[in-house]
């Protein structure tokens, strides 16, 4: 997303004699050099103003002043100067009251974001030394931190995110609001939860981030079933950059109980498909002890597990993070590597209709005949559909088996 865009919607507006600005984690990130990954902005224009002025929109929020407006190919969250009004459900105002500038930044979370970016005159408006605490990367409510979380109860998870993404220290009152009401987490949504613990153990610096969280109380509301241990932690800073987010989750969890994983899983409403990529972690870690042990075609199904490639790089972080012996890991890397996709999974060289052809009739001893011929292929001593066929005549007779 394109800030020349960005900068054209706030020239519009004020075409049409309203102010305008960037807003928030967008003015944030152009202070420390981070390109930004969308452009939020704020102005005094009234939501149907909005919705006047450009052609395409949608009212995503527009009782709480927001429309999004879709410019260039791309969405751009515009939203009318507000305070809100009282908060009953820890997590959104009653009503809000359109203000001006000042009083809106007075309402957001942190002051790293509450920085107004003026892409006209190049200015940064700072009502609350936002701009001090970035120089000193300090993480601090605006205003009273516990009015703050109070608000929005998902705010003591940001501001764990916000320390550990950035490197920063919470503020001693903030820090001091996220203990003391960590066990009102519990009023956020579940997927909210998930998508803040995600985000804290993806971008960038994880294991201070779970510290944090343990330090703080919150992973003992988020995560009971967790057995915060020094191997956790270890193993949480060999993550690389920006990995997947089922695989950071599997990292977290891996020396805990698979029923506990699951039950974790189902309660923070994780999709199936990251389910069984997370428990898939977990359950085969330890096969990679034995592995050298393995035949080759038992090791060939192993490497068929989808997304082997995280397997091997949990059994790398295990490993480093233990202190223990890499050997497991190299030579499974070394094998790994060491075979195409077709050596590993090749086509069968015959199938349950080449039995019934040369006269077996269907039933459970397919499965056994079908799996002792692959694992002839695998291990390169059948290589054709007649040696294939051939094998199976020497091993259970010429046809009709009992």
């Amino acid at each position: 997303m394109k800030p020349d865009s960005a900068a054209e919607i706030v020239a519009r507006l004020r075409e049409q004699g309203h102010e305008a600005y960037f807003v928030g984690g967008c003015v944030r990130d152009m202070v420390l050099g981070i390109e930004p990954a969308d452009y939020d902005i704020a102005t005094s224009a009234r939501p149907d103003e909005v919705i006047r002025i450009f052609p395409r929109t949608e009212p995503v929020g527009a009782k709480f002043g927001v429309i999004l407006v879709i410019y260039r190919g791309h969405p751009f969250e515009v939203a009318t100067f507000r305070s809100d009004q009282a908060y009953i459900d820890g997590r959104r105002p009653t009503g809000v009251v359109f203000t001006d500038a000042r009083e809106d930044v007075l309402r957001r979370d942190f002051t790293i974001n509450g920085l107004l970016y003026d892409p006209v005159s190049k200015e940064i408006l700072d009502y609350v030394s936002g701009l001090d605490d970035i120089r000193e990367k300090i993480v601090r409510a605006i205003g009273d931190p516990r009015q703050r979380f109070e608000e929005d109860k998902l705010r003591v998870l940001r501001a764990v995110r916000f320390g550990a993404r950035l490197g920063y220290t919470i503020e001693p009152s903030t820090w001091k609001a996220v203990c003391a009401m960590a066990s009102g987490i519990h009023q956020v949504s579940r997927e909210r939860i998930r998508e803040e613990l995600l985000r804290i153990l993806t971008e960038g610096n994880a294991a201070p981030g779970a510290r944090m969280l343990e330090e703080s109380g919150l992973r003992r509301e988020i995560l009971p079933e967790l057995q915060w241990t020094a191997h956790i932690d270890r193993s949480l800073a060999l993550l690389k950059k920006r990995p997947a987010e089922d695989f950071a989750m599997g990292v977290l969890l891996h020396e805990t109980a698979i029923d506990e994983i699951a039950g974790i899983l189902e309660r923070l409403k994780f999709s199936r498909a990251e389910m069984h990529h997370i428990l898939a972690l977990a359950e085969n870690l330890p096969r990679f002890a034995a592995i050298q042990d393995m035949s080759t075609s038992a090791l060939k199904r192993f490497f068929r597990l989808p997304r082997f490639e995280d397997h091997l790089e949990l059994a790398r972080i295990h490993a480093v993070a233990s202190d223990a012996d890499l050997s497991g890991y190299g030579y499974a890397s070394e094998r790994y590597l060491g075979w195409t996709r077709a050596e590993i999974a090749p086509s069968p060289l015959i199938t349950g209709e080449d039995l019934i052809a040369i006269g077996y009739r269907p039933g459970p001893l397919f499965k056994e005949i079908l799996t002792r011929v692959e694992d002839r292929q695998l291990e390169g001593q059948l290589s054709s559909r007649d040696q294939a066929l051939d094998f199976v005549r020497a091993e259970y007779g010429k046809e009709n088996p009992s």
